[in-house]
């Protein structure tokens, strides 16, 4: 399809991250009391940022009047943003499909919708940052996803025009970053959301495996 580049989501499609989110989040919520969060339902209350993923996890009835709320965030957020990878991995086969895509020259990019400074952190510590050619958080000046800012300043970083480069990501919000930003994007299968859930929401093409990536370059 003539691409030579490929912008990543991180969480769900280049990462695992959920070991580790679930973690600091049943931290905080035992701190204050309430009960903890179901470790393999964790998947669902992610992707949007942690403090979503808090308010997600915390019992019905709790909302923005609880006193506690803002500082449990900001406490989470602090926790989190100090030691992000305990148990955060890469997925089976990212690593090799990075290091075909580097050795083929493709410029590679991330955007997440985690902050910056831990956005550079993780990547640093899982992958490698020098594999990249822009490597992007969502407070970095720019909104959160679905917005296309943050994805099309990525863009703009790696020297490489919209029609050049192929976005993977695992949710929707995935999906709608790249309609917004006018890209070619496929959905990884073994992220954060299931197929059939995907398919409900009008995504039609998935790779079930890092390797499948290859074939667009």
């Amino acid at each position: 399809m003539g691409f030579r580049g490929i912008l990543f989501d991180l969480d769900g499609t280049l990462l695992n991250t959920l070991a580790d989110i679930g973690f600091y989040i049943n931290r905080t919520l035992a701190r204050y009391g309430y009960p903890l969060f179901p470790v393999d339902k964790v998947s669902s209350i992610v992707g949007w940022g942690l403090k979503k993923a808090l308010y997600k996890a915390l019992p019905a009835g709790v909302g923005d009047e609880d006193e506690y709320l803002s500082r449990m965030t900001n406490e989470l957020i602090a926790d989190y943003n100090s030691d992000p990878v305990i148990k955060t991995v890469p997925y089976p086969g990212i690593i090799q499909l990075l290091d075909e895509l580097e050795k083929r020259g493709i410029v590679m990019g991330i955007f997440s919708n985690k902050s910056h400074p831990v956005t550079l952190q993780v990547v640093d510590k899982t992958l490698g940052l020098s594999r990249f050619a822009a490597v992007l958080g969502s407070d970095a000046g720019f909104p959160r996803k679905p917005d296309p800012a943050g994805a099309e300043e990525v863009l703009n970083r790696m020297r490489l025009s919209k029609e050049e480069v192929l976005y993977v990501g695992d949710t929707i919000m995935d999906h709608e970053t790249a309609a917004g930003a006018g890209l070619y994007d496929i959905t990884v299968t073994w992220g954060f959301r299931s197929k059939a859930q995907l398919m409900e929401q009008g995504i039609t093409r998935f790779i079930d495996h890092p390797d499948e990536i290859l074939r667009y370059f």
